[in-house]
């Protein structure tokens, strides 16, 4: 089920919640999505990382309502967060795309929308859920790409004798594609 009604009227009713503080009001349901009295977001999408709630929420304003995105697509690209910002390796990466490329970032930033940010995020988690997909058989997945324009000429000869090495290269590029939009997305 989509959430984009529901996530913005989850966050009108914590905008409200701040300007208008009442207690003791019993827990109120928009949609699958729980909203306690207090304004958080209950059982449904507890944990889900401030930034990226607050992202959500702009992304839901500039689509005018119509963010195409699942409660499911929501905790995945939460989970994947949380996940890289707790990988040593990752951590590393991030710190060192921030300082080298931090100029290249800022503008990215001034030029990417919320909008496309999200959809990014969704697009590259998406591709990275295909992989598990089209590498159950790594030599036909290699042969499809292979077909399709997809591998550098220069590295066939090596990922024909070794289909593996194409699956771990293109879940990397995957990963740090959805790490660099992360990172603009000023959720990391």
């Amino acid at each position: 089920m989509m959430i984009s009604t529901q996530l913005f009227a989850v966050l009108i009713v914590f905008v409200m919640h701040l300007s208008n503080a009442q207690f003791g009001l019993p827990k109120q349901k928009v949609g699958e999505v729980q909203v306690d009295a207090d304004g958080t977001v209950g059982e449904n999408m507890a944990g889900v990382s401030l930034a990226l709630v607050n992202l959500l929420s702009k992304a839901e304003k500039e689509a005018g309502g119509a963010l195409k995105l699942s409660q499911k697509d929501v905790l995945a690209i939460d989970g994947l967060i949380k996940h890289a910002v707790e990988d040593p390796e990752t951590k590393i990466l991030i710190q060192k795309m921030k300082v080298m490329q931090r100029d290249v970032i800022e503008e990215t930033i001034g030029e990417t929308t919320p909008l496309k940010i999200i959809n990014n995020l969704k697009a590259v988690l998406e591709e990275l859920m295909a992989l598990e997909i089209l590498f159950e058989d790594k030599d036909r997945a290699f042969r499809a790409m292979e077909k399709d324009g997809m591998i550098d000429k220069k590295r066939i000869p090596e990922y024909r004798k070794n289909p593996g090495l194409l699956e771990e290269d293109t879940r990397r590029s995957l990963y740090f594609s959805f790490i660099s939009m992360a990172v603009v997305g000023q959720l990391m």
